[in-house]
């Protein structure tokens, strides 16, 4: 039996639910999660589970366990029948957004891109105060009230300092670690209108400014500064394209204080201006055709 997955459905930032006792194994595939940007996280509080990674990688646990799976790894995890405890589908932009800038931050972020289980004698102290945040998590989830968002913010908060307190860098699943560069571009992803320096991305990444620029020139041969660039230019080119905004509004929108750098930017990248970026576009753009008086009936 194959458990219904409650990362399916992408537009809520978190998804809770209990794993109630069942006769038939269980079974949720990363593979479910696509491209959506979400992780996983399990509590699983009586019984045993399995974890076997696509390199044949295979990790036995005995409750009670927390597992923490990123939106990069690709495995599968298995709960046998009698097993039961509670599974939460996160999106990636609201762990970034929970994690934020606290003290903590930069362990939390290395931390939270790599496959890593919290042992039953690692949680154990803690575990009511566990139990106690996960259950609010599946409620919020549930009745979203009014603050949901920020309360669920709140309790997941909780969860990933008990998940770092109890396994620091030790716990760490072997063969499931995300490389600086893909955590990098997600990040670009979220914040390439906000003008933050690399040294902005580095610290949020928990790394040095050389370590990042030689992991995009190793893996990307192009520096960080040249791959925020590009995104910044691709929306350009998308906005230009496909709305008849203004170019100065289009500026500011993707964080350009002076519409005339824009244009010295936007050309520099592309060859052409945005102007002229935009004339092409349309005449190249096909036309519905319109149908002649000599056709009416």
């Amino acid at each position: 039996m194959r458990a219904a997955d409650p990362s399916i459905s992408a537009s809520p930032p978190l998804i809770a639910a209990r794993m109630e006792t069942a006769l038939a194994a269980r079974t949720w595939s990363t593979a479910n999660l696509g491209g959506s940007s979400r992780c996983q996280v399990f509590l699983v509080l009586h019984g045993e589970g399995t974890f076997e990674g696509d390199d044949g990688m295979i990790v036995e646990l005995a409750a009670p366990f927390m597992l923490w799976l990123p939106q990069l790894t690709v495995g599968e995890f298995r709960l046998p029948a009698g097993s039961d405890g509670v599974v939460a589908s996160i999106a990636e932009n609201f762990i970034l957004r929970t994690v934020g800038d606290s003290p903590v931050a930069a362990h939390l972020r290395p931390l939270l891109s790599r496959a890593t289980v919290a042992q039953h004698d690692q949680i154990a102290a803690n575990l009511s105060e566990i139990e106690t945040a996960f259950a609010a998590l599946v409620r919020e989830s549930r009745e979203q009230a009014p603050g949901a968002s920020a309360m669920m913010g709140y309790h997941l908060g909780s969860l990933l300092l008990h998940l770092w307190r109890a396994t620091g860098n030790n716990s760490t699943i072997r063969g499931s670690v995300s490389t600086t560069v893909q955590r990098f571009r997600q990040l670009v992803e979220l914040h390439y209108r906000e003008n933050l320096s690399i040294e902005d991305f580095a610290k949020m990444l928990g790394v040095t400014r050389a370590h990042l620029h030689d992991a995009c020139q190793r893996s990307m041969q192009s520096t960080p500064l040249k791959l925020i660039h590009d995104r910044l230019a691709e929306e350009a080119r998308l906005r230009l394209e496909n709305t008849e905004f203004p170019v100065e509004q289009i500026a500011y929108s993707l964080g350009f204080r002076d519409p005339g750098y824009f244009n010295r930017f936007f050309k520099r990248l592309t060859g052409v201006s945005p102007g002229a970026f935009r004339q092409t576009a349309a005449a190249l753009r096909p036309t519905a055709d319109v149908p002649s008086f000599a056709a009416w009936p």
